[in-house]
């Protein structure tokens, strides 16, 4: 298998003189594909927020007749947390890639906007100056996976009368 790092740029200089042309319309539609992406995070996120809010919902609800049913939603909703921050940390290093790619374009091109932009923003290093969005999305299926097995643990205290079995 060959370990040769794959160049960016096939040519330097065409010979019709579009390069540049070409170039730059290159770029507008990588950086168009870069935010569909986020886009499509966003749907994912939107979309497990809501199903992990019914969910919950529903296994609070349940949590008053204390029954396997709490115990199988939850273990679906720790299930469905554990997916959800798996996907979130898939779109980050998708978003990563694109990032370095759009990098790389720029260098070639008269400003370097985005590289710019990052630099200005401490290279998501300093959380005064900006904290990246991917730090928080991970933290909230997390928080959802606690919330299900606190709801697990508080229904298996109230089933011994008071007494925490775990």
């Amino acid at each position: 298998m060959s370990t040769q790092k794959t160049s960016l740029f096939n040519i330097r200089q065409d010979s019709d003189g579009e390069y540049e042309k070409r170039l730059f319309e290159q770029y507008k539609l990588y950086v168009e594909l870069a935010d569909r992406i986020s886009q499509r995070r966003s749907l994912a996120n939107t979309f497990f927020v809501t199903t992990n809010s019914a969910l919950f919902a529903v296994a609070s609800w349940l949590q008053k007749d204390v029954g396997h049913y709490l115990y199988l939603i939850s273990a679906v909703g720790i299930l469905v947390s554990f997916f959800w921050f798996f996907i979130i940390r898939s779109y980050k290093q998708l978003n990563s890639g694109k990032f370095k790619v759009i990098h790389e374009i720029e260098q070639q091109l008269p400003i370097n906007m985005f590289d710019y932009e990052w630099e200005i923003l401490g290279n998501g290093e300093s959380f005064k100056k900006y904290w990246p969005l991917s730090h928080v999305e991970q933290k909230i299926p997390v928080v959802f996976g606690l919330l299900y097995l606190a709801l697990v643990l508080f229904s298996l205290c109230n089933v011994s009368g008071g007494k925490c079995i775990c």
